[in-house]
């Protein structure tokens, strides 16, 4: 199916759930309502497209009962889809199966955890009136504490990992999204991100390898970024989230087993500069030698099942290695010139921002 492109032809909202029916009934009203006034405001089509991953707990009936049907609606605006896994096929496969069928050039990925205030999804979609733009998020706030926990990411590489979970946020006028400066960001969270459909399609979504969870949006960025794409954060568009509500029902040795396993993945198949690379896998070693002393045995566990899936990455990195337009040192050099930008406050935690306004109001 063909997506209509452009800012003004449409927007598609996509969200995958599984066993998370509490969830869209306190989470998904927000996003009908954002969804309606978007669509009265810039006289556009909305449709949001809910993907059931194989849910047991009556998430199909409900959404049945509150108007989502597998055609939706030409009448409705918002119109409300529904699609159906048969099983559980896990959040990349669900998303890409959503963002395939959409109709519409931009797509908004949201969990079903996520709530949105009404003018975000406006915000998110100006950043695509530069053609360079793969992905835009939004700015996240903990549901639960209130507390900041989705701004700006900077890139950059230590210890032989690519880092990507330093933040930042902008003070005293910094730059935004129609300045010189633009808000780059290392990588679009899946919780609450826009996308251009067609380059998301033409760079074949989210990577299956990673299946059932954990690295998809994080990996999808850094092969954008490669690619000659720019991802950026929006500061504009605010979202709320229960973090983990999904995740956080299941086994976390499981879970971090997974989240190990999959870091490496994205490693072997994205990180083609060989002296950094070289850095990498010596840090694998040492991190493998000590993990019984750290009692961390998990991480041989992880280990072993990423070299499991050596055919597959060997073919991955040679296809993200062809299809690259920037290397990985030229794409952390846009980092480093942005934590040094006017305006642009960096951090690896949120109470280092609290420690510095406390410091600020004493002098």
């Amino acid at each position: 199916m063909s997506a209509r492109t452009g800012t003004d032809s449409g927007i598609s909202i996509v969200i995958p759930t599984w066993n998370g029916l509490a969830l869209l009934d306190h989470f998904l009203p927000s996003v009908i309502a954002a969804a309606g006034q978007h669509a009265k405001q810039k006289s556009c089509q909305v449709e949001i497209i809910v993907v059931d991953d194989g849910s047991a707990d009556g998430s199909v009936e409900w959404l049945r009962a509150r108007g989502f049907s597998e055609r939706g609606s030409s009448d409705d605006n918002p119109s409300l889809r529904l699609l159906m896994n048969k099983s559980n096929l896990g959040f990349g496969r669900a998303c890409n199966r959503g963002i395939e069928s959409a109709r519409f050039g931009l797509v908004l990925l949201l969990n079903n955890d996520v709530e949105i205030e009404e003018d975000c999804i406006g915000s998110l979609a100006e950043n695509f009136q530069d053609a360079s733009v793969f992905a835009a998020h939004c700015r996240v706030i903990d549901a639960r504490s209130g507390i900041e926990c989705g701004t700006g990411k900077l890139g950059g590489f230590a210890r032989g990992f690519i880092r990507v979970h330093r933040s930042y946020i902008t003070v005293d006028g910094g730059p935004g999204v129609h300045s010189k400066t633009p808000l780059y960001s290392m990588f679009a969270g899946g919780g609450a991100s826009m996308f251009d459909r067609s380059k998301f399609m033409a760079m074949g979504g989210f990577d299956e390898v990673y299946s059932p969870f954990y690295w998809e949006d994080v990996e999808l960025s850094y092969r954008g970024w490669k690619r000659g794409y720019s991802v950026v954060y929006e500061p504009r568009a605010v979202a709320h989230h229960k973090i983990s509500s999904t995740i956080g029902a299941l086994d976390p040795g499981k879970v971090r087993r997974i989240q190990q396993r999959n870091r490496l993945l994205y490693h072997w198949i994205n990180l083609h500069d060989r002296g950094l690379m070289f850095s990498h896998i010596a840090w694998v070693i040492l991190l493998a030698l000590s993990a019984p002393i750290r009692l961390q045995p998990g991480f041989l566990l992880s280990l072993a099942n990423a070299v499991a899936r050596m055919p597959i990455v060997l073919k991955r990195r040679r296809e993200e290695r062809d299809a690259a337009k920037r290397t990985d040192k030229e794409l952390f050099s846009i980092f480093r010139a942005l934590e040094r930008a006017p305006g642009i406050v960096a951090y690896d935690r949120h109470e280092e921002l609290l420690q510095d306004a406390i410091r600020i109001v004493q002098n």
